[in-house]
């Protein structure tokens, strides 16, 4: 039974900051973007906030503040 068990994935920055650029792209969504990279809607989002992105309309400030 312990051979089906999923095990939690990590993710490094630098992918973390890919997904999160091309949330930035023009006409991009949240959802649309971690379906082409196979990710959770949600977990994305969570990565935003995370980078002090609290609406959609801020992504693009949040993405660049932790570039530098």
């Amino acid at each position: 039974m312990d051979e089906h068990r999923k095990t939690r994935r990590r993710h490094s920055a630098p992918f973390k900051l890919e997904v999160l650029a091309a949330c930035r792209e023009p006409g991009a969504s949240v959802a649309g973007v971690a379906l082409a990279f196979g990710l959770n809607a949600n977990l994305v989002r969570q990565w935003l906030r995370g980078r002090g992105v609290k609406r959609a309309d801020d992504i693009a400030i949040g993405c660049l503040r932790h570039r530098a």
